[in-house]
């Protein structure tokens, strides 16, 4: 299963200076793995605010 950390833009993640290298998102991925329905193609998963944001330049 593919994990898409909100891939639209809306929220946090995507506007973040750690986005695709941070400690919370490698932990989302990891935890899905094993979960029913992990044969399907992707989930979504749309952050809208987070302790560790800190925007990117």
């Amino acid at each position: 299963m593919t994990l898409d950390i909100n891939p639209r833009g809306n929220g946090a993640c995507p506007l973040c200076a750690a986005n695709g290298d941070c400690r919370l998102q490698k932990l989302l991925t990891q935890s899905i793995a094993g979960v029913p329905g992990a044969d399907e193609p992707e989930m979504e998963i749309v952050v809208y605010s987070c302790s560790y944001f800190r925007e990117s330049d």
